[in-house]
């Protein structure tokens, strides 16, 4: 099981990288966690602190894909999307295949 806190570690650190652009649309790989045990408002917590380190709050909405193995954390994911619109400054989904993923994200706005 992976927690909130490692979660918003991981992003943290990608985002210390000093080759890191805010710039960008972003594909994140998760695999070998599960996510299931996860409380809903963990999730949602998450999505805040995210929000509140994120330096890009004007201009276009970029895109975040996340591609996720795990069919028992399906449900937590779901969540995720549905209520990242209304906390993140990026349009985040969820795909269970990196290929839909980075159609997605090529896909003219």
């Amino acid at each position: 099981m992976i927690s909130a806190r490692a979660l918003l570690n991981t992003f943290a650190r990608a985002r210390s990288h000093p080759d890191w652009s805010d710039r960008y649309d972003f594909l994140t790989l998760l695999s070998n966690a599960s996510l299931a045990q996860l409380p809903a408002d963990a999730m949602t917590r998450l999505q805040v602190q995210m929000a509140d380190a994120d330096p890009v709050n004007k201009g276009p909405r970029r895109r975040a894909a996340i591609v996720y193995d795990d069919d028992l954390s399906r449900a937590m994911l779901t969540y995720w999307e549905m209520v990242a619109g209304k906390t993140l400054t990026t349009d985040e989904r969820v795909f269970t295949s990196e290929v839909k993923a980075r159609a997605w994200l090529s896909e003219p706005r």
